[in-house]
């Protein structure tokens, strides 16, 4: 039997699909409290964001996020919760981000749902799968032993 090399696109199948953070650097509007601010999204995944914001809000927290994906002009809108804070100069153990929220998606449209589950896939399409690129070392810069 021929083994049948896995689609990226099709990670979803297996779940995994979830899991998946992309960088994802756009303008998004985040509601608090009736008010509304525009900051930047750092990252990206099927059930929540990471945005910049330099103060705290509090964890559970709901508010409402609003973006829209490079291309295409109808935004999408996620009611969330805060599910973390990220103050500045703190250092996270998997990546380097600025302050900001990590924020989870708690309840949206199917169509939203749709539009990002495509995106999503069609960034790993793009990209063989691969999130983070660690470039390999040219002749000579290897680290030394």
């Amino acid at each position: 039997m021929k083994a049948v090399p896995r689609d990226p696109a099709r990670r979803d199948a297996a779940g995994s699909l979830r899991a998946v953070r992309i960088p994802f650097i756009q303008k998004a509007a985040l509601m608090v409290d009736g008010r509304t601010e525009d900051l930047f999204l750092v990252d990206l995944g099927l059930r929540g964001a990471f945005a910049e914001r330099a103060e705290a809000l509090t964890v559970g927290e709901p508010v409402i996020l609003v973006f829209r994906l490079p291309g295409n002009e109808i935004p999408l809108r996620f009611e969330c919760r805060v599910a973390w804070w990220h103050a500045a100069g703190t250092p996270l153990v998997s990546k380097a981000l600025p302050a900001g929220v990590g924020l989870e998606f708690v309840k949206w449209s199917a169509e939203d749902d749709a539009r990002l589950r495509r995106f999503l896939e069609a960034y790993l399409q793009r990209t063989a799968g691969r999130r983070f690129h660690r470039p390999v070392p040219l002749a000579g810069e290897e680290d030394e032993p």
